[in-house]
């Protein structure tokens, strides 16, 4: 059983691993990049954000 603190320990960085400044700067920033290539930047930043970690 996990004491209340583990719990938080785990939530916290739950937290930061999914909304972290990384994940909410970037994606858009690489899309206004990409500009009309949008879909090879996304599939780029799905690649190596989603499916390689």
């Amino acid at each position: 059983m996990l004491s209340a603190r583990n719990i938080a320990a785990l939530g916290f960085m739950t937290f930061a691993m999914y909304l972290g400044a990384g994940n909410l700067i970037f994606p858009p920033f690489l899309g206004y990049q990409a500009g009309e290539n949008f879909l090879s930047g996304m599939s780029g930043f799905l690649l190596t954000g989603v499916g390689l970690p």
